[in-house]
């Protein structure tokens, strides 16, 4: 779920609080030092590639689904330049470790070792903490499904399917991460200790050929690993 063209819109209350200051990098060659948000304050809204109508459609879309629990979080990669080579729209990059419990879906049965890192958008160049489609920043403890594809530009890390693409489990209840989608309803009304059942019938139903992937709709760059699996 990779940010392309957006518009972004302030946070409610997001003021001095909000802006609390994460961490303070130094850049090269005596460049200017950033401060970084330690809680997001302003929303950006971004063309996605998929908008799922099922939770099967988005395992289907999945290069894989885990049941994990978000254990650290942390400054990430640098992403994003202009046409004229300059940085003044990079963006960074958080880093969010997930414990894997259980694996889903895994449609090319790759290696998935014990923690996998998603990534997630992340600050501006100044510094300042924005999330994108309603989707919270993850957090340590999170514990829930996450859809995930490779993530475009890194091999070696996941980002959300889509801005559907995480389901938390909390008090008894399933929590949907974009409330603003008629997914979320559907999620919400899944009796938690059967969504597992759903996501694990839907890769079943891949794998015998009797469900497809979705098709892309928006306008970013494919990830490694093509569309599907």
């Amino acid at each position: 779920m990779r940010l392309s063209t957006w518009r972004r819109w302030r946070l409610p209350g997001a003021g001095v609080a909000a802006a609390a200051v994460l961490a303070l990098t130094v850049g090269f060659g005596g460049q200017q030092q950033v401060q970084y948000d330690a809680q997001p304050e302003s929303v950006a809204h971004s063309k996605e590639m998929y908008i799922f109508s099922s939770v099967d459609s988005m395992v289907a879309t999945s290069h894989l689904v885990v049941y994990g629990t978000v254990t650290a979080v942390g400054q990430g990669r640098f992403t994003g330049a202009d046409e004229d080579g300059t940085t003044t729209s990079q963006v960074r990059l958080r880093s969010v470790t997930i414990d894997v419990w259980d694996v889903m879906h895994n449609p090319k049965l790759s290696l998935v070792p014990p923690s996998i890192v998603l990534e997630e958008e992340g600050w501006d160049s100044q510094g300042r903490g924005y999330i994108v489609n309603g989707v919270a920043w993850s957090q340590v403890g999170d514990t829930g499904y996450f859809f995930l594809r490779r993530a475009v530009g890194n091999a070696n890390a996941y980002e959300l399917t889509s801005s559907d693409g995480r389901v938390l489990a909390k008090d008894g209840a399933l929590q949907p991460s974009n409330t603003d989608r008629d997914l979320a309803g559907q999620i919400a009304a899944i009796q938690p200790d059967m969504f597992a059942v759903k996501v694990y019938n839907a890769s079943q139903s891949y794998a015998a050929g009797t469900l497809g992937a979705a098709g892309t709709i928006g306008d970013q760059p494919e990830s490694v690993e093509g569309p599907g699996e």
